[in-house]
């Protein structure tokens, strides 16, 4: 009995340890699947803008957990050490490694950080990039095919590959050193900056050049010419395009003796019906209209641009009279769209500009020449001589610097058109008019595609 009793002890003590072992087993393997499930983020900056943009729940531990990878879709990190969004982000970030694991990253603003190197080609749905203010020198954007909008300017690009881009509309790529640059797979190029570069040749298909070109700049030496690059085009040699045949004008249609009787008879019920249904529709509509533009909705968003563009209130009140498309009376609601940081890009453009006028009245011409025979009478040089010395050592071009293409009151026009743009996408929200229109909607216990249609017909902010 005795030893009965000792081999059961013994049998429920190994049991019990290997149960143990089991267990144990069971909770290292656990440990080491979760370690596994994390990606390496090795730039402390780029983290510490994760973790302030509370993406990443891990800590500052220099990767991220795959769990939280999944809900990034937006990512602003632009200035990132400046900007008052990203608290307690105190390094420059130098580097996005890591990024290329963001597989639901569709948005992407990096803009005005330190990067000097950006892979994005697993981030295939990314249909939104602003890189710029950078320090990249190669940018392989051929599997993004969803992007839409690309500003890349102000970097030290040597390299920026496209590929098929059916959807892009705006490509900003200025101020790099492009040498050259292929976008015969842009269809749909509605703006594209490419001046300030090295580049000889814009490789475009002809078609593409004729129909878009219209609201492209590149530098006076770059030429346009066909991928194969025999056929090369110039804006000056471009086919003048024919203006739109006039839409015909409806027939109207005789008017019977019998129209005629009905018409002269005001007093007719049916036609008093139709009056005041029509009247209706029209009070219904312009209430609409005002509730979009509702005071307090204007004086919100002319808020918002004033500080984001550092703006007085008389300069934006000014420009939106001057440049605005927004009234409650008679107004047909330009078609164009906003473009990728089209106001932040002109006034980039304007500074520059505005630099390369004093820096062409500096290097003016007679100035130049009174002070280079000033020296070579002090000591005693022939102008030959000087002229070596001066293309051998010399920092400073004796010939004027070329004048841009648009001056400086060129593109601050246009950052004044951009800023009004802007602000009256901001006051036509889709938020908004959603908003508004279900109120109306349910004011007067209309159908949406009922008021819809009336909007279309009779309102005076056609969008």
């Amino acid at each position: 009995m005795y030893r009965f009793i000792q081999f059961y002890n013994f049998a429920e003590n190994s049991l019990f340890m290997k149960l143990i072992s089991t267990c144990l087993a069971a909770f290292l393997l656990t440990l080491q699947l979760t370690a596994q499930e994390t990606i390496p983020i090795p730039d402390v900056g780029f983290e510490e803008a994760l973790i302030a943009l509370k993406y990443d729940s891990n800590g500052l531990t220099g990767n991220i957990l795959v769990s939280d990878i999944k809900y990034i879709v937006n990512l602003n990190i632009n200035n990132a050490t400046k900007n008052e969004k990203l608290p307690n982000v105190n390094s420059p970030i130098k580097s996005l490694e890591g990024i290329e694991h963001f597989s639901n990253l569709k948005r992407l603003d990096c803009a005005e950080n330190a990067i000097t190197k950006l892979d994005l080609s697993k981030n295939a749905q990314l249909n939104f990039l602003n890189c710029s203010d950078n320090k990249i020198e190669y940018l392989d954007l051929s599997n993004n095919p969803e992007l839409y909008a690309i500003n890349c300017d102000y970097n030290k690009l040597g390299t920026l590959l496209l590929g098929e881009k059916p959807a892009l509309k705006d490509l900003y790529c200025n101020n790099n050193q492009l040498q050259s640059l292929d976008i015969s797979g842009c269809a749909t190029l509605t703006n594209l900056d490419a001046s300030s570069n090295k580049m000889k040749t814009l490789f475009i298909k002809k078609e593409y050049y004729d129909a878009l070109s219209e609201g492209w700049y590149k530098d006076p030496k770059t030429a346009y010419a066909e991928k194969s690059g025999e056929a090369y085009f110039d804006d000056q040699l471009a086919p003048k395009k024919e203006a739109a045949p006039a839409p015909s004008q409806k027939q109207t249609t005789a008017t019977t003796p019998a129209a005629t009787a009905s018409t002269t008879n005001s007093a007719s019920a049916n036609d008093s019906a139709a009056s005041y249904f029509e009247k209706f529709k029209k009070s219904v509509v312009a209430e609409y209209d005002q509730l979009v533009l509702a005071p307090k909705h204007l004086t919100k968003t002319q808020l918002d641009i004033q500080a984001k563009y550092h703006l007085n209130q008389k300069d934006l009140s000014t420009w939106i009279s001057q440049y605005g498309k927004l009234s409650l009376h008679n107004v047909e609601r330009s078609k164009s769209t906003y473009t990728i940081d089209s106001s932040t890009h002109f006034l980039k453009k304007f500074r520059q500009s505005a630099i390369e006028e004093y820096e062409s009245l500096i290097l003016d011409a007679a100035y130049l020449r009174s002070k280079r025979e000033e020296i070579q009478k002090k000591y005693n040089i022939s102008a030959s001589e000087f002229n070596t010395w001066l293309g051998k050592y010399g920092k400073l071009s004796l010939k004027q610097a070329p004048k841009p293409a648009e001056n400086a009151a060129d593109y601050y026009n246009k950052f004044k058109k951009a800023v009004v743009a802007e602000y009256e996408m901001a006051v036509l929200s889709p938020a908004h008019l959603l908003s508004t229109k279900e109120a109306v909607q349910k004011k007067y216990k209309l159908s949406a595609k009922e008021l819809g249609d009336w909007i279309t017909q009779l309102s005076t902010i056609n969008r």
